[in-house]
């Protein structure tokens, strides 16, 4: 006899439910043995206090704090202290980890952490967080200094790596940066993009033979990254270091170092091409150039003077050879017997500067040609350097350069095509990249420039020269009011302009001696130096018609 239908039902119900207890109970137990392991695993974490945010770690340390490149033999067994970036890192499997620790430039070692190893608390979870810290964070670390199995290639300290015993993490980086440094050392874009990669609103990534390249907009538009990256810092080492030589050489010979100001009452040098800012009740301007103070010091009874300031240029030239600001390395001096006194002088101090780099920097000029590949800078053999006259250059334009400079004018100034083919010239028939121009036209000087008193038509004046690109303008200047005038008038302007009178009165006021000097442009030495693509890459914060920021 069957069962009814409705006892069917319940009983099918009844297993159905025992089924769903069955199921549920197993489930709790699972979520109480994993509840049970995290907690075993989180109370066998007895390296806990050597981890984690900067504010758990210890208020006070005994442990020597020791840069990376004083890192020595004597250290070796020795435990450490070290603030660095994380530069790179990778776990292996679950129990070990190897991290990359960075200081400035490329000062960088290898660090390594390893759960149970002997004598170190160090647990998986530990290892794990150090796995996962974001590149570019900066850490805290103690650790032990040993000997590698084998020398580690990538990175720079590689006869020693650092055994981690603490890590304590000071300032985290975000998870994705806006230029990496791998990225951040390797070339900018092309030449053909320079003038459009220095407008900041043009960024992005390139790929040339498999890795990125960033434009140097990209580059710019993240300060913090590019200065991180060792090329820029190399870069930024031999900047500074033309800058001191510069001093050295010319305090070693009684030059008097003085401070010009960048506002100014008056358009210097009577100039279109300057800033104009409001001044309370009036009008302000950022100095073109410290030309008239020079000569104000001069006049004031220093014999040599010089100073370093930056130079302001409203001129809207977006090329890889300017910028609206720079820094010049001017001098000014009082001529004895010829001007020459000024030329030679100013010769002097380049090729100290020349030889002091290729003396004092060759591990970051290195650096810097593993990046940005040249030939190295060419210098004259002393007591053949190379001084032509304007016009012989153009002649040497027109014999041998290029068809179409073969009708150039001795009375008109130099193209930046014209400049380059000489320069090609002279390096292939002098062996330098480094020459002298002199006696450039009249037309083609400023207001103050002294005439050649055997040929009016030229000037005491030149133009030095890297690569076949001007770095530097000088010459002797007039220093006879009456003169002074008078050439004023003859190239157009009005001697009772502002700015302009008050420099005539101070010859006015005074007998000043015969002077002459130079000005160079900091960025372009260093650009023109290393070959670099644009003096952008030299500059500390570029200022462009197209940059106002960083």
């Amino acid at each position: 006899m069957e069962e009814p239908t409705s006892k069917k039902g319940a009983k099918k119900a009844e297993a159905k439910a025992k089924k769903e207890a069955e199921k549920a109970r197993k489930a709790a137990e699972r979520e109480a043995a994993a509840a049970s392991s995290s907690a075993a695993a989180s109370a066998e974490d007895l390296a806990k206090e050597n981890y984690g945010d900067i504010k758990t770690a210890p208020k006070s340390s005994s442990v020597e704090y020791v840069p990376l490149r004083e890192l020595g033999e004597k250290h070796i067994g020795q435990v450490i202290e070290l603030q660095a970036w994380i530069q790179n890192s990778r776990m292996q499997g679950a129990k070990m980890a190897f991290v990359e620790l960075r200081e400035e430039g490329n000062w960088a070692i290898q660090g390594v952490v390893a759960a149970n190893a002997e004598g170190t608390p160090v647990s998986k979870q530990m290892v794990k967080w150090i796995g996962g810290l974001k590149l570019e964070s900066f850490v805290q670390v103690e650790a032990t200094v040993q000997k590698p199995l084998d020398p580690v290639k990538s990175c720079k300290v590689s006869e020693y790596e650092l055994h981690l015993k603490k890590v304590y993490l000071i300032a985290a980086a975000p998870e994705t940066l806006g230029l990496g440094l791998a990225t951040a050392n390797r070339v900018v874009g092309s030449l053909a993009e320079q003038e459009e990669m220095a407008d900041p609103n043009v960024e992005g990534l390139t790929i040339t033979e498999g890795a990125p390249v960033a434009s140097l907009a990209t580059h710019l538009n993240n300060p913090a990254m590019h200065k991180r990256a060792a090329v820029s810092q190399a870069i930024a080492d031999i900047r500074i270091e033309v800058e001191d030589l510069f001093c050295e050489y010319l305090k070693q010979r009684r030059f008097k170092k003085f401070h010009p100001p960048a506002l100014i009452g008056a358009a210097s040098e009577g100039g279109a091409n300057v800033f104009k800012l409001p001044y309370f009740d009036t009008e302000a301007y950022l100095a073109q150039s410290p030309q008239f103070y020079k000569q104000f010091e001069i006049a004031g009874g220093r014999k040599r003077v010089y100073c370093v300031s930056p130079v302001f240029r409203a001129e809207n030239s977006n090329t890889p050879r300017h910028m609206t600001e720079f820094i010049g390395l001017d001098l000014e001096m009082e001529i004895q017997k010829h001007y020459n006194e000024v030329l030679y002088m100013l010769e002097g101090v380049l090729l100290y500067i020349f030889r002091g780099l290729a003396e004092r920097c060759r591990e970051e000029i290195d650096l810097i040609r593993s990046v940005y590949p040249s030939e190295e800078f060419q210098l004259p053999e002393p007591g053949k350097e190379v001084r032509l006259t304007f016009a012989e250059g153009q002649s040497l334009l027109r014999a041998e350069g290029p068809p179409e400079f073969a009708e150039v004018k001795d009375e008109e100034d130099m193209s930046t095509p014209q400049e380059k083919a000489l320069g090609a010239l002279i390096k292939k028939k002098f062996n330098t990249d480094f020459y002298v121009l002199d006696k450039f036209p009249v037309d083609a000087r400023p207001f103050y420039a002294m005439p050649d008193p055997e040929n009016p038509k030229v000037t005491n004046a030149y133009d030095f020269f890297m690569r076949g690109q001007e770095i530097l303008s000088g010459g002797q200047r007039l220093h006879l009011p009456a003169e002074l005038e008078a050439h004023i008038r003859f190239k157009g302007l009005d001697p009772n302009q502002k700015g302009i009178k008050e420099y005539v009165d101070a010859f006015r006021s005074v007998g000043v001696p015969p002077h002459g000097g130079g000005g160079i442009g900091l960025d372009r030495v260093v650009a023109f130096y290393l070959n670099l693509p644009t003096v952008h890459l030299v500059s500390d914060y570029v200022r462009t018609p197209k940059r106002l920021s960083p």
